[in-house]
């Protein structure tokens, strides 16, 4: 088995779970269940839905060997940190040879990780901080999703919907604008939804951060979505 791990595959998961994600917000309670979600779509991937051979053999001089798989969960980010998602490569794990997923007893670096993140996150700014201390390292690409979802249903022009705004953009979208990650394997995503308004229109509903301001993107409009996605993880 050789197959070779494509970004634009990754890419494409991503994309199909943010989408269905700004689509049916209730799909998540909290960041483990966007977790949940991208890694179910990411072993859709030909590459990551078996397991490869590790060096660690079943038993005393025994020829048989345990096999992993390249997408974990949680997976260590060394000085006592988790990463949310690592896949790794399938090189590295051909020379695994602990029972922790560790080669000579070092946790491996991973070929692309991903870092998560809701509006459930106490600090925001600093999670962010955080995430990309984690996916300094990444061979390939480092992922940061962050997903606020606006809970309140007040509508534009009452004085909840202005405090809310004032929320959001302290909380959340300043953090994006003022961050200053020059790490070019690192991409950050960052979805503002507000689903719950009291209003007909989709409008608003959605926006999404193109690396210098917000932009508005029609829910219903898929192939807007998409680009506006996978521009930011080119």
């Amino acid at each position: 088995m050789n197959c070779t791990i494509n970004k634009d595959d990754i890419d494409n998961a991503i994309a199909k779970t943010c989408i269905e994600i700004i689509r049916e917000p209730l799909l998540y309670f909290s960041e483990a269940d966007i977790q949940q979600l991208l890694a179910e779509e990411l072993r859709k991937i030909e590459a990551l839905k078996d397991p490869y051979q590790t060096l660690i053999h079943k038993g005393k001089n025994s020829k048989s060997i345990y096999k992993t798989l390249l997408l974990h969960r949680e997976y260590g980010g060394g000085a006592g940190t988790r990463i949310d998602i690592v896949i790794f490569s399938e090189n590295d794990v051909k020379k695994i040879d602990d029972l922790n997923l560790k080669i000579s007893n070092k946790y491996i670096i991973p070929e692309f990780a991903f870092e998560l993140g809701t509006e459930k996150t106490i600090n925001i700014k600093k999670h962010l901080e955080n995430d990309i201390k984690k996916l300094n390292n990444v061979k390939n690409t480092g992922y940061i999703i962050h997903i606020y979802r606006d809970r309140t249903k007040s509508v534009t022009g009452t004085k909840l919907r202005k405090k809310t705004k004032d929320k959001i953009i302290r909380d959340f979208k300043s953090v994006f604008e003022k961050n200053k990650c020059t790490n070019g394997n690192i991409k950050k995503l960052a979805i503002l939804l507000s689903p719950f308004k009291e209003q007909t229109l989709t409008r608003g509903k959605c926006e999404i951060f193109n690396g210098n301001r917000w932009e508005k993107v029609n829910v219903n409009d898929e192939s807007a979505l998409r680009k506006k996605i996978t521009d930011q993880l080119d």
